[in-house]
């Protein structure tokens, strides 16, 4: 999808929303934003383990993660379309920001979940009015489900393969750039499932290279689950492209992707900003979710899995790196 040159100058000082870059997104001409005040998330300045960093905090957009900034983005453009009925299937945080949005829009929506999603995501989706249809058995499952379902007539809004939900999430990297006073980190560290959070970071700093506002790209740090890895196992193996692997089970549910699609792109994006692709176990991911706690920042599994490969990266991240917090605590379950 061609989208219009990242140009500061057009850039609405008055919206602290991700609307504030409208004139820099490939959205319908007579669209009119669908929003519920997605974006301008707080960039906080902390230490781990001695070293500066940055938490961008993603976990406080709207529904508690960063899939509103796509979900936004979608259903403006889906909606200016004249689309009524959506479909998706997401493990939770992606559901539950189509199932917002759609309802803010007035759409309905079907959203398919692994049956062994967490509830209280489960619960969320279903207290915006969508229907929630849990699929037993692995989350691929769930993606045959929707597939069939949309042969029915209903629109897939997939976080994974639509181009309008990319769009949304390239904001961030805007963002980072007004944030941190006219420049990039030297660092993004991101959790890896699908990779629409990485990809969509990557198109959003090219962006911002082509324009000349800044001189390299940051290099990217993709962290996976080590009981799902098939990015950090291709990586490891110098391979071009991942191969799937066995759907585990993970604390961090938001990443349990065993066969991402995207996976050749991804590996690319972090070649070509001289990144690295890891995994980390679930008991450093529970680790650094309790310390993360004891800090202010309540945030699922999924989030502190980026925050425990610091651990691995201490010498490649350069200075004051950003992590992506995703997805909030309240997401979770007591349990993990």
């Amino acid at each position: 999808m061609g989208a219009p040159s990242f140009d500061p100058t057009r850039v609405d000082e008055r919206n602290y929303t991700l609307w504030r870059y409208q004139a820099a997104l490939a959205v319908p001409d007579a669209a009119t934003p669908v929003t519920l005040g997605e974006g301008w998330t707080p960039l906080v300045a902390a230490e781990w383990d001695g070293r500066p960093l940055h938490f961008k905090a993603e976990y406080l957009n709207p529904t508690g993660s960063f899939k509103d900034r796509g979900a936004a983005v979608v259903v403006t453009a889906l909606k200016a379309m004249g689309v009524r009925d959506i479909v998706e299937d997401s493990s939770g945080n992606a559901g539950a920001a189509l199932a917002a949005y759609a309802a803010r829009a007035g759409l309905s929506a079907a959203i398919y979940v692994p049956a062994h999603a967490s509830p209280v995501k489960q619960a969320q989706i279903a207290a915006y009015g969508a229907e929630v249809v849990p699929v037993p058995g692995p989350r691929a499952e769930s993606t045959r489900a929707v597939h069939q379902a949309a042969e029915g007539g209903a629109v897939y809004a997939s976080h994974v393969y639509s181009p309008f939900f990319s769009q949304g999430v390239k904001t961030l990297a805007f963002e980072l750039w007004e944030q941190l006073g006219g420049r990039a980190p030297e660092s993004i560290v991101i959790p890896v499932g699908h990779g629409s959070l990485l990809l969509g970071l990557y198109q959003g700093l090219r962006a911002l290279l082509v324009a000349g506002l800044i001189e390299r790209l940051p290099r990217l740090f993709g962290v996976q689950a080590r009981a799902c890895a098939p990015l950090a196992r291709a990586w490891a193996c110098g391979l071009a492209a991942p191969e799937p692997v066995e759907e585990r089970e993970t604390v961090a549910e938001g990443v349990r992707i065993a066969a991402p699609p995207w996976g050749r792109a991804i590996l690319a994006a972090v070649r070509e900003s001289e990144g690295v692709v890891l995994d980390v176990a679930d008991e450093e991911t529970l680790a650094a979710h309790r310390t993360l706690a004891h800090r202010g920042f309540y945030v699922e599994p999924t989030s502190a899995m980026a925050v425990a490969a610091l651990n691995h990266l201490r010498d490649c991240l350069g200075d004051e790196p950003v992590v992506i917090l995703t997805g909030s605590g309240f997401k979770s379950t007591p349990a993990a």
